[in-house]
């Protein structure tokens, strides 16, 4: 039996999952991710990471998924925008140098729209969107089972759409973004800008939200119509039928996600909105999905 170790880089943490192409799971291994961290104690998490899960088990081939941009030709993670210290990391030649394994290379919202399609809810979708809710907001395109990479690696950038004009200062550098709205960094900073009161997690400020807090459902109400605009953009883009929403924000999706596809689906055309699903996703579908990214291309 072939197992493949799938590598999902977020905000929050740096998970290992061995699965195989089944979606059956042998080893789970996570530890936080650094935010302040250099190309070199960023690589030594990455192989702490991968040491653990071949402790566990053997693999024959490694998919990582990281946020970018990145270079999927030369496995080079340019930069980041929520992994400040972070530039031109080499990660694919460290990774096969250090464990002489078949290393695959991917954007982590790519990964996590894998995963969906092979794993979770995008089973079976024949244009499938998936959007990633965590620190950041990513996005991938399964497209008959294949991802939409883009040139290198870098399509489907859809947190970075600009659609609030001269808007809120995303971590890109640029204004307006969807990310500078609904995210975790996003709906914190919003809250900071208009209370002056600071939060340090996305479960802290939906606990307001649930508590009635006034702010806190005004920063909600009006990242969730620059997240409904969005979406409309990405649907007249490229005709999903199934959206998939997935990471740690989606905990709360019982707080925004019927006003978020009610929203959405009044402004986009209605022949295309007629047959789009929305549906929530699995929190595993980053590691799952760069797993099978490695079996999707390994050749033994």
């Amino acid at each position: 039996m072939k197992k493949f170790l799938g590598i999902d880089v977020g905000g929050g943490s740096i998970r290992g999952t061995v699965v195989d192409k089944e979606g059956n799971s042998f080893f789970d291994y996570s530890i936080p991710t650094e935010s302040n961290a250099t190309n070199k104690e960023f690589l030594e998490s990455i192989g702490d990471v991968v040491k653990h899960c071949l402790a566990a088990t053997t693999v024959d081939a490694i998919g990582i998924g990281t946020p970018g941009p990145i270079d999927i030709d030369t496995g080079v993670l340019i930069s980041s925008a929520n992994l400040k210290n972070l530039s031109n990391l080499e990660l694919v030649s460290y990774v096969k140098e250090k464990f002489h394994l078949p290393v695959y290379f991917n954007n982590d919202a790519n990964c996590a729209s894998l995963g969906e399609y092979y794993f979770g809810a995008g089973k079976h979708a024949k244009s499938l969107v998936v959007f990633t809710l965590g620190t950041g907001l990513g996005c991938g395109w399964v497209v008959n089972g294949k991802i939409f990479n883009g040139y290198k690696g870098n399509g489907m950038e859809a947190g970075h759409l600009t659609v609030v004009k001269d808007g809120a200062l995303c971590g890109c550098g640029q204004r307006g973004c969807m990310e500078a709205y609904f995210s975790t960094k996003g709906l914190l900073a919003r809250y900071s800008d208009l209370t002056q009161l600071e939060i340090t997690n996305a479960k802290d400020f939906f606990k307001l939200v649930s508590e009635n807090d006034k702010a806190a459902i005004q920063i909600l109400d009006f990242a969730v119509s620059v997240f409904a605009e969005g979406i409309r953009n990405v649907v007249h883009l490229v005709n999903p039928d199934r959206i998939v929403f997935v990471g740690g924000i989606t905990a709360s999706y019982d707080l925004f996600g019927k006003s978020l596809e009610e929203k959405a689906k009044k402004i986009i055309f209605p022949v295309l909105a007629n047959y789009l699903e929305f549906k929530v996703g699995s929190s595993v579908a980053g590691s799952f999905g760069a797993a099978a990214l490695a079996f999707q291309h390994f050749e033994p």
